[in-house]
């Protein structure tokens, strides 16, 4: 099998994974990530990325991600609203996931394209109604994968992948949030 396979160094990967698998080490086993929002004027807000840790040690870097809702929601169409940016968020870790497990088993991906969908009631976005769900009910999403492996192969990968991306845990199950106001006076 090659060293490189989708972009991935299937080689460091396995390291990786050795490493995290061996240690006893809660901090060598976890990866923690931040992102500070702040809202600009209307509907437009603009979250920056400055650090993460991964392993133990943290990284700087620095990414800003505009957010803003269509004319039509009140905002200036600027960039991509909250719900774009969520949906996006998801399909990029699957696109992860399915890029770096198709490397581990063997299969080059030609082509990868993944497209999600999802409606909601403005009934519970607004307020309107308290029995409504501000929220979504249900979320498709449509895999569209060409590779060199076979059916069984790319079914495993498809498994493989729900089963491990981070984003398909965070749409598919409730996770505890835990909120804290602070009021900044005058």
């Amino acid at each position: 099998m090659t060293t490189n396979l989708n972009g991935i160094d299937v080689s460091a990967l396995q390291a990786v994974a050795q490493e995290v698998a061996a240690t006893t080490e809660p901090a060598k086993r976890s990866a923690r990530f931040n992102v500070k929002t702040k809202w600009e004027n209307q509907t437009r807000s603009v979250a920056t990325v400055s650090r993460y840790s991964i392993r133990g040690e943290e990284y700087k870097r620095h990414f800003e991600i505009a957010a803003d809702e269509p004319l039509e929601f009140l905002g200036q169409n600027t960039a991509p609203n909250p719900q774009e940016l969520l949906m996006a968020a998801l399909n990029a870790c699957l696109s992860v996931g399915y890029a770096v497990n198709a490397a581990a088993m063997g299969i080059t991906i030609h082509s990868l394209e993944i497209e999600t969908d999802g409606e909601l009631d403005l009934r519970g976005v607004l307020g309107l109604d308290e029995s409504v769900n501000p929220g979504y009910d249900e979320v498709s999403y449509v895999v569209r994968l060409h590779t060199d492996g076979s059916r069984e192969q790319v079914e495993e990968l498809h498994r493989t992948v729900t089963k491990t991306s981070v984003n398909y845990a965070n749409f598919s199950k409730a996770i505890r949030m835990v909120p804290k106001l602070e009021v900044v006076e005058g």
